[in-house]
């Protein structure tokens, strides 16, 4: 009996401390985990529709906003706000197009782009505008999605106006022709 109660003692002994191989095998278990969550959330991250609202030059020097979808996943954009008093400064036509924005299931394919043109050109932005950053509010979400995504950009003007104005391919071949035509005519 007593070998036995030995033995009993030795056993809860053994339990009681941990070797170096011990605190091993569960570092290593617990590296394994973290491991497979941040897997998981990556996962879970690279299926997430993302929607990038930026200013850009479209044709020549006129005022665009671009609502481009970078993601790997086909959005719908449910819903885009401009603020009202950068807008209020546009001309009417162009005025009431961005007010009236009846935006509400708008599908952007990844890769794709869609393009609001705001009808004015970034100089007179910069030399007859009281308010020279535009704010944008949109929510968007994956397709056939639940979950909305409610982000916002700011767009200042002031900050391109020294880089150099943007000319497109087309907007070059055309100057170009132009120029060809002048010359024709000269040389009649």
């Amino acid at each position: 009996m007593e070998s036995k109660i030995d033995e009993l003692i030795k056993s809860i002994d053994r339990l009681n401390s941990f070797s170096w191989g011990d605190i091993i095998s569960l570092v290593a278990i617990i590296g394994s985990w973290i491991t497979i969550f941040i897997l998981l959330k990556d996962k879970h991250n690279e299926n997430r529709p993302y929607l990038q609202v930026t200013f850009e030059l479209v044709r020549f020097n006129l005022t665009c906003v671009v609502l481009r979808n970078v993601g790997k996943v086909p959005l719908v954009l449910t819903h885009i706000h401009y603020d009202e008093d950068f807008i209020n400064q546009l001309d009417e036509r162009d005025k009431k197009y961005l007010n009236d924005n009846t935006v509400n299931n708008l599908t952007i394919f990844p890769g794709k782009e869609w393009i609001v043109c705001l009808g004015v050109i970034v100089p007179d932005i910069l030399n007859n505008f009281e308010l020279k950053k535009l704010k944008v509010n949109y929510e968007y979400k994956k397709l056939n999605g639940i979950k909305t995504f409610k982000e916002n950009t700011e767009i200042d003007f002031e900050q391109y106006s020294r880089f150099l104005v943007y000319i497109s391919e087309i907007d070059e071949l055309k100057q170009v022709n132009e120029k060809i035509e002048r010359t024709s005519k000269n040389i009649e």
